[in-house]
């Protein structure tokens, strides 16, 4: 089973489109614990996971053994936002580890390129029955700065980066929940090919209803599930918006 259609069967067993970012800047002793405990609430109504380096870094794979282990329980599927940019031999050091550990994607920058860079990399993580995602357009107040660069013959890179998932074989895209009309144009871009996945939803000031509506695929929450006294409740309030 690919990436997508795990990610796909999740969303339907759970009726939810919303991806659970577990983003912690508390103190370090008490970042897995409460990881864990808004997962342990909100399992039954999302659709996926995605950790990054909030808790990668100061607990590594094996700490993160219990988190994993509530993702495969529950079949939800798992992400590590990385935002992988590096040479061929690490990305592939990379997707080895994750796969090993219980990850199910990666989110990648496709400015590293293809030869030497990704291109093995995604080969290599499809072959382990995992996915990658790739970054074209961030949700933070300076993505303009860097996603609307141009090439020489004046396109922007945002869409220079949706040509490259869709023609190296991405299984999604990260487009920020604030771009509703970049939502629309990556759509265009990519087609059925990529599913688009949407942060800045909430805390940001993105709107689920409105990346939806745009066409995403899913939404990624983080501070609005995790700062929440009742993260459950939260998380339905989303689901029926």
């Amino acid at each position: 089973m690919t990436f997508k259609e795990k990610l796909r069967q999740s969303a339907e067993k759970h009726g939810s489109k919303v991806i659970l970012a577990l983003d912690f800047s508390d103190p370090y002793d008490a970042r897995l614990a409460k990881a864990e405990k808004v997962l342990d609430a909100t399992k039954g109504e999302i659709a996926g996971v995605k950790v990054n380096h909030h808790l990668i870094l100061p607990y590594g794979l094996t700490g993160l053994s219990t988190v994993i282990g509530i993702c495969r329980a529950e079949r939800l599927p798992l992400i590590a936002d990385l935002k992988m940019n590096d040479i061929e031999a690490t990305n592939i050091n990379i997707v080895d580890s994750l796969t090993a550990y219980g990850f199910d994607a990666v989110i990648a920058n496709p400015f590293v390129g293809r030869e030497e860079g990704l291109g093995k990399a995604v080969e290599r993580i499809h072959a382990n029955q995992g996915g990658i995602i790739f970054l074209v357009y961030m949700s933070h107040k300076g993505a303009d700065e860097g996603y609307h660069l141009r090439l020489e013959d004046g396109e922007p890179i945002y869409r220079v980066f949706a040509t490259r998932a869709r023609e190296w074989g991405a299984d999604g895209v990260i487009v920020s929940a604030k771009a509703t009309n970049k939502i629309a144009e990556i759509r265009g871009i990519v087609g059925d090919s990529c599913l688009i996945l949407t942060p800045g939803v909430g805390a940001q000031g993105g709107e689920a209803s409105d990346s939806l509506g745009a066409g995403a695929d899913y939404v990624i929450v983080g501070r609005s599930l995790t700062g929440s006294s009742d993260p459950l409740k939260a998380v339905r309030a989303l689901n029926s918006s």
